[in-house]
């Protein structure tokens, strides 16, 4: 038999998603940073965006995945003390990242965005 899923083990499955979502939000930096922006073709920036957009999706679900658990945890039975301060910690500490993913997978995007636009020439130079 299989144990039973209690406000202690959701607890290590959040602090886990914590981690992974560190690990996320580092990918979606190093995903979105270009070295040479406009050495690039159109159709490799126009093919760009969709990947961007899951890159985003993904940056910004890990952390949001961690902030759930966590929020089960604290309201998991018995109540104690320190399992809900620990799940509100990691939870301000999911939502801090997953902030930082929303803003640096926007900016990846939208400089994808940008520079699909600008090199098929229908943006102002």
């Amino acid at each position: 038999m299989g144990k039973r899923l209690d406000g202690g083990v959701l607890m290590v499955f959040a602090v886990t998603l914590l981690f992974l979502a560190a690990a996320s939000t580092f990918f979606v930096f190093f995903y979105g940073f270009d070295w040479e922006p406009d050495d690039r073709s159109v159709a490799y920036w126009q093919a760009e965006i969709p990947t961007r957009q899951r890159i985003l999706a993904i940056g910004v679900a890990v952390p949001a995945a961690s902030m759930a658990t966590a929020a089960a945890s604290m309201f998991a039975l018995p109540r104690r003390p320190v399992r809900i301060i620990g799940g509100g910690l990691v939870a301000v500490f999911a939502l801090g990242l997953m902030v930082i993913s929303c803003i640096l997978g926007n900016e990846s995007l939208a400089t994808a965005q940008y520079w699909a636009a600008r090199a098929s020439g229908s943006y102002p130079r």
